[in-house]
């Protein structure tokens, strides 16, 4: 007799079915997964190979920039030290020079002096004028090699600095003395607009910031047309003392502002209408004032005018 058959119920013969369908997908899967990964690994190997070699070769690369980039900054070193060699032989050979020409200059200065005050009433009139044109070109030439000396010390580091206890309005009115002369010669109006109680003392060297002064007060009335006025004002700020010089003379043009303040720069317009200009005037004047604690701007708008301010800390 043969086995009786078992007879599944539909829901089981489903189940069945179900099963195998899954197995079956299974083994599909799985040989492909098993293809995939050796294809996959194939590939990474080869990927991993050409990473390697391409970090070698920017290990390479790298080393030799980096080999460049030593040379050229020893290079770069080399030509600085060079340099500043070479500015300071410079520097050195200016003061020696400046001060061998200043020795013969004041000789003539005190010979045209004598001349001059002495023995006026022997000379003509045109031997006057001719005496007047080299004294003043002798004097113009002291004022530069003075200011050449200055400028050797400020980048030597050796300028001297005798601070004191002072008050600004003292020294605005000694620097106005000066100009006199100057204000008739021009035919401008100098104005000291002075604060109506005095201003506390600031830390200074007073003759130092007499000579900021002295330049700012001389390039207004150079640089103003005859009839014109110059206005210096004091007055505190906070922290600080502010000190004005305002003239409506031929002003700096905008875009030659931002290099006013660099050594022998001078505006296009004030080397027409001054030729004797050194353009080391603000130089040094910024120089001293930034080492007094204080600081220097200005406004200007050309063919209107221009002010200068310069602040300096109270004491």
């Amino acid at each position: 007799m043969f086995p009786e058959r078992t007879i599944l119920s539909p829901e089981l013969q489903t189940l069945c079915v179900t099963v195998s369908a899954t197995y079956e997908s299974f083994d599909r899967d799985r040989l492909l997964l098993e293809r995939s990964f050796d294809i996959s690994s194939k590939e990474f190997l080869e990927l991993h190979a050409k990473v390697l070699k391409l970090l070698e070769d920017l290990r390479i690369e790298k080393e030799g920039v980096e080999q460049k980039v030593i040379e050229r900054t020893e290079e770069l070193t080399r030509a600085n030290n060079r340099l500043t060699e070479l500015d300071k032989v410079k520097t050195e050979f200016i003061s020696v020079a400046a001060h061998q020409l200043r020795t013969p200059l004041s000789a003539i200065k005190w010979a045209l002096s004598l001349v001059l005050d002495e023995h006026s009433e022997n000379l003509t009139t045109e031997q006057r004028s001719l005496l007047m044109k080299g004294y003043e070109s002798n004097e113009r030439t002291i004022t530069l090699i003075n200011k050449m000396l200055v400028v050797t010390r400020i980048e030597s580091g050796k300028m001297e600095y005798d601070l004191q206890y002072v008050h600004i309005e003292d020294i605005i009115d000694a620097t106005l003395l000066d100009f006199t002369g100057q204000m008739e010669t021009h035919h401008i109006t100098l104005v000291f607009e002075r604060p109506r109680e005095q201003l506390p003392y600031i830390h200074a060297d007073p003759e130092k910031i007499r000579a900021v002064l002295q330049n700012l007060i001389e390039n207004a009335l150079f640089y103003s047309r005859p009839g014109g006025a110059v206005t210096v004002s004091a007055a505190r700020k906070g922290d600080f003392i502010e000190v004005c010089v305002t003239d409506n003379g031929i002003g700096i043009p905008a875009h030659q502002q931002l290099g006013i303040f660099n050594k022998f720069f001078r505006a296009d317009n004030a080397a027409k209408a001054r030729t004797d200009g050194s353009g080391l005037g603000l130089f040094v004047t910024k120089n001293i004032v930034n080492t007094h604690g204080g600081e220097i701007r200005f406004e200007s708008t050309e063919g209107v005018g221009t002010t200068f301010y310069v602040t300096l800390p109270v004491a």
